[in-house]
């Protein structure tokens, strides 16, 4: 029994680890986005390589927990979804650095009228991460407070929805008064998309906790 909670406190280091990691792709992205708007493509592709090897350090970390797991860490009922919510966790990154290598290929010039809301929007990502950072960190030591944090990133989750939409509406209307061509309309209409993919992966990851929490408390 205390091999198996030594085991356990080593997932949870780990998983502690992984989220962080997660979250700092995220920062690094509102970094690739910051470039993005400037047209400094040259600068995107550097941060971009940045952001790659944040979602490799993720994925080594989340390899190391499925050892563990493989090992015994973890009761059976507990350890699936442990597993589970490591790769949810872990697709939040996958597609942070899907969105950066995304804007790498566009080389699109970014309309000024649509910077705000793209700002706002990045914003609102980084806080949903956030939330689910501490949903996850409390998993093991509150369980109250990772259920009111699993709640706040669906409460999040909505808002993202509501300015991925504004943003959607703002490049149409950009099109209709020739102020973007066909193909940014395109290129940033799919990066959008894929912005608020992370968010809903944010959100995947959270009701898995949240299951894994209500779990525990019977």
């Amino acid at each position: 029994m205390v091999k198996l909670f030594r085991k356990e406190s080593q997932v949870e280091k780990h998983g502690r680890n992984h989220v962080e990691i997660v979250f700092n792709s995220v920062l690094k992205l509102k970094e690739v986005m910051s470039c993005f708007y400037a047209s400094d493509f040259k600068e995107v592709d550097k941060k971009v390589a940045e952001l790659s090897k944040l979602e490799h350090d993720a994925d080594d970390v989340r390899r190391k927990m499925e050892l563990e797991f493989y090992n015994g860490a973890f009761l059976p009922f507990d350890r699936e979804d442990r597993i589970v919510l490591a790769e949810l966790v872990d697709g939040v990154s996958d597609m942070a650095e899907s969105t950066g290598f995304s804007i790498c290929l566009s080389r699109v010039d970014f309309p000024i009228k649509g910077k705000g809301d793209f700002e706002e929007f990045m914003d609102k990502i980084i806080e949903t991460v956030s939330v689910l950072r501490e949903c996850i960190e409390s998993l093991d030591t509150n369980m109250g407070e990772s259920i009111a944090k699993a709640h706040q990133v669906e409460d999040l989750e909505d808002d993202a929805d509501i300015i991925e939409r504004k943003i959607t509406k703002t490049l149409y209307q950009l099109y209709k008064e020739d102020k973007i061509d066909i193909l940014t309309l395109m290129e940033l209409r799919d990066i959008t998309k894929m912005l608020g993919n992370i968010v809903d992966r944010a959100e995947n990851a959270s009701d898995r906790a949240l299951i894994i929490a209500t779990k525990r408390r019977g």
